[in-house]
């Protein structure tokens, strides 16, 4: 019997059932935010890689959740008409690459409606017009990649990118959706470096390629010694690159838009498919229609991808960064290619940025290109702003969706979107999304949108660091 002030007893909570070794077949309904396939086992949702919608399949859990299972695909039985046989022999263990057993238009269609999704269900929004997606190459399209070192106990070099789900890499060979002048890359460095004693203390290397050469850096862990020099430096004058490390000076590279010749330094953030950026940057100018007497801040600028485009077009442009180095060479790229009209900040766009010299002034345009957390901090002021057009370009549709309804409850309608494909044969996302703000919104209407949401400001604020230290946003895009 129970005493009057004794608690009753906890209900305990219940272990997921445990599933047996044995494969199940299971028929799978949909994709999945991150490519796999989804069926149901018992009624739970199970998330099982390299399946496709439509298809039965033999699968087998390796982990079983409370509300979910994650299972490993072991056979197809019936297999999808959007099928195709991955290019890559490293593809069912690197972790590089999710979705080259899905035809590439299909890929398109899905990355659509997941975001066009997103929007509807997180942000309440759905665009006006949807264009036709931007596309490109899907192999030999990439021109900057992190590729990993590792060395065995039995002192087999590994160079590679990560396995699937896990941190230990996949040794590659060649990989086929790295830039053609990168072919075989990885199979040269193995075979230099295995002549080494000892490789444990290199990490990584960043390489980025510019239109005519390249950038290779090294990450390491105790200082370069003249045999590990002599080797990296060989390799790089094989593949046209440039060695960046502790003793060299700093070097450039570039690529070209249009008119206009963007350098960069190893480590700075360029976006990595060239074909897209390209097509990227002329919708944005077409999209945003600017005009002569136009003034337009772009956010997140990094090295003025966007901002010296803009700039060939309108009165003047103010590009805000993070940090001081990508500030400093967005203004020199302006300066190298004589144009004038440009003026760059550096302020944390993590914070609030109403106190900013340059927030006071007067924009008609705006372009947004933040990283993959979005500019939920920001999105207040960038709407006090009251400019007619504001281009977000995202690489989360979360992200995006969450920050479009904030916009589209300060009055801007989302008139146009457009799926951009910078990462063919992977689940990631980029995306091209106008909002214009109607002529014919009231305040009223604001607050009768915010409603119960308008909490959220307050909650944002309380967030922001109080901090004015620069913040490098661009390092935290997607590489």
């Amino acid at each position: 019997m129970r005493r009057a002030n004794q608690r009753p007893p906890v209900k305990q909570h219940q272990p997921a059932k445990t599933l047996t070794n044995e494969p199940v077949e299971l028929v799978i309904d949909s994709l999945s935010h991150d490519g796999r396939g989804v069926g149901r086992l018992d009624g739970k949702a199970t998330f099982v890689s390299h399946a496709l919608p439509g298809e039965t399949v033999l699968a087998k859990v390796h982990n079983a959740k409370a509300k979910f299972n994650e299972a490993d695909c072991l056979e197809v039985i019936t297999a999808s008409a959007d099928r195709v046989e991955p290019f890559c022999e490293h593809y069912q263990t690197c972790g590089g690459c999710d979705l080259q057993h899905l035809r590439q238009d299909a890929q398109v269609d899905h990355k659509q409606t997941q975001v066009l999704e997103q929007l509807s269900r997180i942000g309440h929004i759905t665009p006006q017009k949807t264009l036709p997606a931007l596309q490109g190459p899907a192999e030999n399209y990439r021109r900057s990649a992190r590729i990993g070192i590792n060395q065995k106990a039995d002192g087999e070099v590994i160079i590679g990118f990560r396995r699937r789900a896990s941190n230990l890499l996949t040794q590659i060979d060649n990989c086929p959706v790295l830039d053609k002048r990168l072919e075989n890359i990885c199979a040269s460095l193995r075979d230099a470096l295995e002549a080494l004693p000892s490789v444990k203390h290199l990490t990584h290397l960043d390489i980025s390629l510019g239109d005519n050469n390249g950038l290779l850096s090294v990450r390491h862990l105790k200082p370069l010694n003249e045999d590990e020099l002599s080797i990296f430096t060989s390799v790089c004058e094989a593949y046209d690159l440039s060695l960046q490390h502790e003793k060299s000076e700093k070097l450039s590279a570039s690529y070209r838009i249009n008119d206009v010749d963007l350098a960069f330094h190893s480590g700075d953030f360029i976006q990595i498919n060239a074909e897209i950026n390209q097509q990227m940057i002329n919708k944005a100018v077409e999209l945003l229609d600017i005009q002569t007497e136009d003034k337009i801040l772009d956010l997140f600028c990094g090295s003025g991808n966007f901002s010296l485009q803009l700039a060939r077009k309108a009165q003047s442009v103010t590009g805000v960064e993070g940090s001081d180095a990508m500030v400093e060479q967005a203004s020199a790229n302006a300066a190298a290619n004589g144009i004038d009209n440009c003026t760059f900040f550096r302020a944390n766009l993590a914070d609030n940025i109403a106190y900013c010299k340059w927030y006071k002034n007067k924009y008609d345009k705006i372009l947004l290109d933040p990283p993959r957390a979005g500019a939920e901090s920001i999105i207040e002021e960038v709407c006090q702003l009251q400019a007619s057009k504001i281009l977000y370009i995202a690489c989360n549709p979360g992200a995006l969706a969450r920050d479009g309804g904030e916009l589209q409850r300060h009055g801007y309608v989302l008139s146009h979107f457009m799926l951009a494909d910078m990462f063919p044969q992977t689940h990631h996302i980029e995306s091209v999304a106008l909002f214009e703000r109607d002529p014919h919104f009231k305040p009223e209407q604001q607050e009768k949108l915010l409603g119960k949401n308008s909490h959220h400001r307050e909650d944002t604020l309380k967030k922001r660091k109080s901090s004015s230290k620069p913040v490098n946003h661009s390092f935290w895009r997607r590489r």
